[in-house]
């Protein structure tokens, strides 16, 4: 009787549609572990974001979550790859405002398009922080702006390289304030910020998590800061707004995406899992330490954010004919 009982039992089950316990494990996301493929090289602000996420996530996804760093072409060879990958949840997309706002409408014969994937959450959040050499005369927006208007070209701001966020704000600096600065690029954060500290070049406007350890030594001063409100870690630096500039108004972020078609199931489960590891204090600190902001926001409120940024870089990528070249 005990064993015609629990054959009813499987064959009433099976009749239902629900597959037996073992079977719901074996199919339950996630079975395996998740890559995560980040578009820069490592030790850079992303890549530390990146890691203290993963293994927050591990903990809670029950899987080993892996960062992959897949730097080169301004974050478009990472980005294909995700695009093209099996949209199974297993290899995610650490994305930020450069590579889905900016590459796309820079870059010339790029086939990955911010359409191609499935949003998640937005993770991070940072301002930009405008600095000079500590030995610089200028302490302010107006300082600036009346020295380049009184020495056309004669300035010069360093960026991270052609079209990250760092170069279209002082793309934006320069059309709002109507003066000529030269653009200096460079290949990275680092080698910029080493030309500013020996001033080879005279601005810089960069994530706060590269500037805040010279700035606290005193080797640079911020003039301004592109957040909405002064930042706490640097609370006498006015705002941008606050010198009569609010289209410098900026905050730059990462998200987390999926390859296209990425079931709505596994997304849900990934944006859970996720906002609990940016609601723990721990990591909320660990970030503002770095100067970035915790934050998480619903799939369509990214693809939103998406569209209305691309839309604005497009416009001003078009406007100062800026290219890769």
């Amino acid at each position: 009787m005990t064993k015609r009982k629990l054959l009813c039992g499987l064959g009433a089950a099976l009749a239902l549609g629900v597959a037996p316990q073992s079977g719901l494990a074996a199919d339950a996301y996630p079975s395996r572990p998740i890559k995560v493929i980040l578009p820069f090289a490592t030790g850079g602000q992303s890549d530390v974001v990146a890691r203290l996420l993963a293994a927050r996530l591990s903990t809670g996804l029950g899987q080993p979550m892996v960062v992959e760093n897949v730097p080169g072409a301004g974050g478009m060879i990472a980005a294909a790859n995700v695009a093209r990958a099996a949209p199974d949840g297993y290899t995610l997309f650490l994305a930020n405002a450069s590579t889905l706002t900016i590459a796309p409408y820079l870059q010339k014969g790029v086939n990955v398009k911010p359409t191609d994937f499935t949003p998640v959450t937005t993770v991070s959040q940072f301002p930009l922080v405008l600095v000079v050499n500590a030995a610089s005369p200028y302490r302010s927006l107006a300082d600036v702006i009346a020295a380049a208007k009184a020495r056309p070209d004669k300035l010069s701001f360093a960026s991270p390289g052609y079209g990250t966020t760092p170069h279209l704000i002082g793309e934006t600096f320069r059309r709002e304030a109507a003066i000529e600065i030269t653009h200096v690029p460079y290949k990275g954060g680092a080698p910029a910020l080493n030309d500013l500290l020996g001033r080879q070049v005279d601005l810089f406007f960069e994530a706060p998590s590269t500037l805040l350890p010279q700035i606290a030594a005193g080797k640079i001063r911020p003039l301004a800061v592109t957040s909405k409100t002064r930042m706490s870690a640097l609370p006498d630096v006015r705002t941008v707004a606050e010198q009569g500039m609010p289209q410098l108004t900026l905050q730059s972020w990462s998200a987390l995406v999926a390859p296209p078609n990425t079931p709505a199931d596994v997304v849900a489960r990934l944006r859970i899992e996720t906002e609990k590891v940016l609601k723990n204090p721990d990591i909320v600190n660990k970030l503002q330490e770095l100067g970035f902001e915790a934050t998480s926001s619903t799939p369509q409120e990214l693809t939103r954010m998406v569209r209305d940024e691309g839309a604005t870089w497009s416009k001003l990528i078009k406007e100062r004919n800026i290219t890769v070249d």
